[in-house]
């Protein structure tokens, strides 16, 4: 056991779940929970941190300006996949090093994008609320067998969830910046159990044109947000399904809202959005979208799986050049 390092996990879902507490306790002798039920920023996020050698950061916005008013701290394991919220390069000058286990969570994300992918098609989104009020609706949706998926991201969760398509005879175009060679298509298309004939790379511009369904797995970098905006959104098919379940600020909201009022067989599913929380979203008014509260990694795995890597990264990091 640990017993000189504090330990301070910042986020919720980590503080109140007893397996994660206790494990981390059993390795860390000093560790303080954020039970305060509120997401922490600002002076109140660096009077939490000020007693932290190591630190659990979730959601948290942790730039250089915090950074710079905690002296002691020198490790941040991540909880969770994105590091958007997280000053790389004042960590890395300050010598703070970073755990980081990309993917961790890719199932129970993986699994949400399929959701919300079948709720676009099958026009579940109001039936619920129709039945409620007296309206029996026929309203006619689509079946996703054999439909052009197109893929922006294709790391870790894009290829889970391209490997939940294997079912459906589904086509998937994807854009990466990554060039994938055909040796490593062929040796992911066995991993997933895909054909091979069945995947395809392509520049952004193919990819959104010839999507059926468009999903989004691209992380949150400066050269990635609003890299759907009014162009990009043009190019897709009037009847597109667009589903997000990465990053909030890869599409632009107010765009996408252009859009979707302008193609009403459009529709679009997001389980992110550019300010979270959700307090007043002009999209959430259309009847053509459907919105979750950022819960792709919500499931008893998911969390257990992310508590798990955050604990592992306490020990397992390094300093990002």
């Amino acid at each position: 056991m640990n017993l000189l390092d504090t330990v301070v996990v910042t986020s919720r879902s980590f503080s109140k779940n007893e397996g994660l507490a206790n494990t981390l306790k059993a390795k860390y002798s000093k560790v303080i929970f954020n039970d305060s039920g509120a997401t922490l920023q600002g002076q109140e996020l660096i009077n939490f941190l000020s007693s932290a050698d190591k630190a659990i950061i979730g959601i948290e916005k942790i730039s250089a300006e915090v950074l710079q008013q905690l002296p002691k701290l020198k490790v941040i394991s991540k909880y969770g996949v994105g590091i958007n919220n997280l000053d790389i390069d004042s960590m890395t000058s300050k010598g703070v090093k970073l755990g980081f286990t990309p993917g961790v969570n890719k199932q129970s994300v993986a699994e949400l994008a399929l959701t919300l992918t079948m709720i676009s098609l099958r026009k579940i989104h109001n039936n619920h609320t129709e039945i409620a009020k007296g309206i029996w609706s026929q309203e006619k949706g689509a079946e996703l067998f054999g439909k052009t998926v197109g893929l922006l991201g294709f790391g870790n969760t894009g290829q889970k969830f391209a490997s939940f398509l294997a079912p459906f005879d589904c086509k998937i175009i994807f854009f990466d910046e990554k060039v994938f060679t055909n040796e490593e298509l062929l040796s992911i298309s066995k991993d997933i159990n895909l054909k091979l004939d069945s995947i395809y790379q392509a520049k952004l511009a193919a990819v959104l044109d010839q999507a059926d369904i468009l999903s989004i797995h691209l992380p949150l970098l400066p050269e990635t947000e609003n890299i759907i905006s009014t162009k990009e959104l043009s190019l897709l098919k009037p009847s597109i399904s667009i589903v997000n379940t990465s990053r909030g600020g890869i599409v632009n909201e107010s765009a996408l809202h252009a859009f979707l009022s302008s193609e009403p067989d459009s529709f679009a599913a997001f389980d992110v959005y550019a300010e979270e929380p959700v307090l007043e979203n002009p999209l959430f008014e259309l009847p053509n979208f459907f919105g979750t509260s950022h819960r792709s990694s919500l499931t008893h795995e998911g969390i257990n799986a992310m508590g798990l890597a955050a604990i592992a990264g306490l020990d397992d990091n390094k300093i990002l050049t």
